[in-house]
């Protein structure tokens, strides 16, 4: 996947957090990075086979966040208020 790509599928994520968590994961080996070169530069991004052993654990983790958000939005705004 290219960069702006990833950029607008992911709401709320700055260009500089994307860049540094790609520059993170790809030295961690979860993900690989391929620069092509165009004008400007290409770059696409894809999942490791390492980082595919975490599919099913973030899945979970995915699940989890859909079934609770609201309980965590009415946490923090509980939160806010008292603050």
């Amino acid at each position: 996947m290219r960069f702006n790509e990833l950029r607008r599928r992911i709401e709320g994520l700055s260009q500089k957090m994307l860049s540094q968590t790609l520059k993170s994961l790809e030295r961690d080996g979860l993900v690989s990075r391929k620069a092509f070169a165009t004008v400007p530069v290409t770059v696409e991004y894809s999942i490791t086979p390492l980082g595919h052993t975490l599919t099913s654990t973030v899945d979970t983790l995915r699940i989890w966040v859909e079934t609770h958000i609201g309980e965590v939005v009415d946490a923090q705004k509980r939160y806010d208020a008292a603050a």
